[in-house]
């Protein structure tokens, strides 16, 4: 039997996107399967699966040279005038119709007369609608719903409700959700049922039993609701000082959950990780897992993180977690919505290790009944009947996990030694030599280290053995003297994080990839070195918290040493006294550090200097975490200065890790009370800015208006200062904006634009954002040319930056609208 499964982007990362790759995977022991992506943004998917299902792309949006637009502002793909107009054929109610177009319609349409698949499954409403409508009779005819009756708007249901009729099936994946559709939207002739989702077994489970770590892992979305995880994890936060939450994935909510994470202090204690390529990785290094969505039409992330062994904390929303977990056995059942509810679960988790440990046995045996295996057999029993088919005996089948065949080339272990092992020798199971590689190379810079795999085909980095330096080397796997990069690789990293107590010095080698994929291994390595726990900005001060490595002794002349980057020479010390078993405290007064330098754009590193001199090296590497520049994001420290410009001293941490200090320009406080646009010369096509001050402005400042998106986006624009009225001290800001004499916008009649503006302000070369939300709305218009006038609009955003329209009004036109 082939089977055709219709998707709308196979080349992403998602639950449905997961879903299908497992199915995929499983019927393919036995069947020929096609996955049909209707969109193809990359060249590769992310998430790959077995070498024998064909993926089949529609229409190819990645962007070659300059596309024009169509209706409601679709992209032109593939050069194609179709891909500009609506579909008709896809329903625009599904939240997907504002991507398709005409040319996505043609292709799903030309496929489905064409396919000679026996069954032909869709994956979402619109796919669903577009099987219903335009696939022939003799195929078979699946819909799928990877959400819930509910998640619909009542103006899709209405199609759905009209259009599902023509499908031989409709599956949903839980029982109550199938129940609703049943109630609420009767299909005759077709067969309504309910069938889980199917997760694999992942390479290697965890043992995060003393990790002290809670995953979560999902979209960042208003319902994956994380704000509530991040609120019940501050709730009992200083009663377990020594746990963390990990959140992985992307979304819209991202810079809301940062600003929760900051407004906390949570910034040591709560990282947003952001997306991972493999989940089941992510999984592995946690003691338990969260999920506090408000609704779940399943709960993938459940069941995986189950399968990697760790119990859930859920609430227990509609429709899929109380159908998964059975509460107090492999996981607790929280109530919904509730920050302090959630905040006990985590509790209950958290204080006690036998409960976890028996909750992951559980968790373990329970969600095997999600295994491929068990899962594949009702979609072949349902195709099988709906062909009219006995589903044939057989014996049963081993379903490999959608992942690259055979099972990923190179396997990296790290333990808690800080030891990389790269394996390339065959899986447990298999048999025969596998792919072992004459040399495996590690690179940086002018850095080569050539390392030979034993008879296993086992190569151990050991950063001091092999004394590799602080930073990120390349590996590579060199064949008969050619080098190619390693791609095809597993990473299982446990025994993290380190015991601060039990290192004696740092070394460290972390495995990650790279952003194309590749393997890559970071070299943490110190002779000496103190591991950063906690920073504080608070009441005008900088303070520093953390342990030295391999120290029991107290120092109290220890001294935390401040060295400007470009001048070595430049340093300020600050007290840090070293107490017993290592801790110390340091104090740092931003005003120090910028007293001789206010307005300049600085960065400076430090050094926890002993009283014999010992420079011991500050920074983040115990937990086993690369790039806390992207996941830690400090608050800024003001510094005011009686001369103009003050500055901003932000601590962050360094490309390695490191932590150091940001300084850059205060843009003065100065109040914003007008902003006026107006168009200005002959056609109206110059514009002219004037914002009114509500105070002097201080002396040595320079000003400009940069354009943050549209036409000469990145540009800056002077204003000059100008002095307000005779009788006001207030001053004037004016200046040009020659965005109109932008070839764009050269040679057209009528114009109609959006920009966004920000104004700046501080030393020259250094402006920071001076804000303006709190101006009102103002419109300039001007004659511009035969019957139009030239509308010029200013409003504030809620940033503080402004947006600009620019729109020629018919004055006939517009006088009509005005007239009874």
């Amino acid at each position: 039997m082939k089977i055709a499964y219709l998707i709308n982007d196979m080349y992403g990362i998602g639950g449905t996107v997961r879903t299908v790759a497992n199915q995929a995977a499983a019927l393919s022991e036995r069947h020929e399967v096609e996955i049909v992506s209707v969109f193809r943004h990359r060249a590769d998917p992310v998430l790959p699966v077995p070498s024998r299902v064909r993926i089949r792309p529609l229409v190819d949006i990645r962007r070659h040279g300059d596309q024009g637009t169509g209706i409601g502002g679709r992209p032109l793909y593939e050069g194609s005038e179709r891909a500009g107009l609506p579909p008709l054929l896809f329903p625009p109610e599904d939240g997907r119709g504002s991507t398709h177009s005409r040319l996505t319609d043609d292709r799903l349409e030309e496929y489905l007369a064409t396919t000679d698949a026996d069954v032909v499954v869709g994956t979402r409403p619109g796919l669903n609608v577009v099987i219903a409508r335009a696939a022939p009779d003799h195929l078979i005819k699946v819909g799928q719903e990877h959400l819930t009756y509910e998640q619909h708007s009542d103006e899709l249901r209405r199609i759905l409700a009209a259009e599902y009729t023509a499908l031989d099936a409709f599956v949903t994946v839980t029982e109550a959700d199938a129940r609703t559709y049943s109630a609420k939207m009767p299909l005759p002739g077709v067969r309504l049922l309910s069938i889980p989702n199917s997760v694999p077994a992942p390479a290697f489970i965890g043992n995060g039993h003393d990790t002290r770590t809670i995953v979560a892992a999902g979209r960042l979305a208003p319902s994956k609701r994380h704000d509530l995880l991040v609120q019940a994890f501050s709730m009992v936060g200083d009663e377990f000082p020594d746990w963390t939450l990990r959140i992985y994935g992307r979304g819209s909510r991202r810079g809301a959950l940062g600003r929760l994470v900051n407004s906390l202090g949570l910034q040591d204690r709560v990282w947003l990780m952001g997306p991972h390529p493999r989940v089941e990785e992510a999984w592995a290094q946690g003691s338990f897992a969260a999920v506090t969505s408000s609704e779940e039409p399943f709960g993938m992330t459940i069941v995986e993180a189950m399968r990697s062994g760790l119990p859930v904390v859920s609430t227990d929303c509609p429709h899929g977690p109380a159908s998964i977990i059975r509460d107090g056995e492999d996981g607790l059942l929280v109530p919904n919505r509730s920050a302090s509810g959630i905040a006990e679960g985590l509790a209950e988790l958290m204080g006690d290790d036998d409960l976890r440990r028996r909750m992951a046995s559980a968790a373990l045996t329970a969600s095997e009944r999600f295994d491929p295996v068990n899962i594949v057999r009702l979609h072949e029993e349902l195709f099988h009947e709906l062909a009219g088919e006995r589903l044939p005996s057989s014996p049963p089948i081993t379903v490999p996990a959608p992942r690259s065949e055979p099972p990923a080339a190179c396997r990296v272990e790290l333990g808690p030694d800080g030891v990389a092992v790269l394996n390339f020798g065959p899986s447990p199971g298999e048999t025969g030599l596998g792919s072992i590689p004459d040399k495996v190379v590690l690179s940086r810079g002018a850095g080569r280290l050539e390392l030979a795999p034993d008879r296993d085909g086992r190569v151990k980095v050991d950063a001091s053995a092999h004394d590799l330096t602080t930073g990120t080397w390349q590996v590579h796997r060199k064949d008969a003297g050619v080098e190619r990069p390693i791609r095809d690789v597993t990473i299982h990293q446990h025994g993290f994080p380190l015991s601060v107590a039990d290192t004696e010095e740092l070394s460290l080698v972390i495995p990650d990839r790279s952003p194309k994929g590749r393997l890559i291994l970071h070299a943490r390595r110190s002779p000496h070195h103190a591991e950063v726990e906690h920073v504080e900005i608070a009441d005008g001060l900088i303070t520093v918290q953390g342990r030295l490595l391999g120290r029991s002794l107290p120092d109290a002349r220890a001294r935390l040493v401040v060295r400007r980057n470009s001048s070595s020479r430049e340093r300020h010390e600050f007290p840090s006294a070293v107490a017993y078993e290592g801790e110390f405290t340091a104090v740092i007064d931003p005003s120090e550090v910028v007293r001789e330098r206010h307005g300049d754009s600085d960065k400076w590193q430090m050094r926890l200097v002993l009283s014999d001199g010992t420079e011991c090296t500050l920074g983040r590497h115990l937990s086993g975490v690369v790039g806390y520049k992207k996941i830690i994001d400090y608050p800024a420290q003001q510094v005011k200065s009686d001369r103009g410009t003050g500055s901003k001293v932000r601590p962050y941490y360094t490309i390695n890790d490191r932590l150091g200090l940001r300084s850059s320009p205060l843009a003065p406080t100065l109040p914003v009370e007008r902003v006026r646009v107006r168009p200005v010369g002959r056609r109206a096509d110059e514009l002219r800015v004037e914002v009114e001050l509500g105070a002097p402005p201080p002396e040595g400042v320079a000003y400009a208006l940069e354009v943050v998106r549209g036409t000469d986006s990145g540009r800056r624009f002077p204003l000059e200062v100008l002095p307000g009225p005779s009788t006001r001290e207030e001053g004037r800001l004016v200046g040009a904006l020659p965005l109109l004499l932008h070839d764009d916008y050269r040679g057209l009649t009528i114009s109609r634009a959006r920009w966004r503006l920000r104004l700046l302000a501080g030393p020259s070369g250094a402006l920071g954002r001076l804000g303006a939300k709190a101006v009102p709305s103002l419109t300039s218009r001007r004659w511009s040319h035969g019957a139009y006038a030239r509308s010029v609009t200013v409003a504030p955003i809620d940033s503080g930056d402004l947006r600009l329209t620019i729109a020629d009004v018919h004055v006939v036109e517009a006088l009509s609208r005005r007239l009874p």
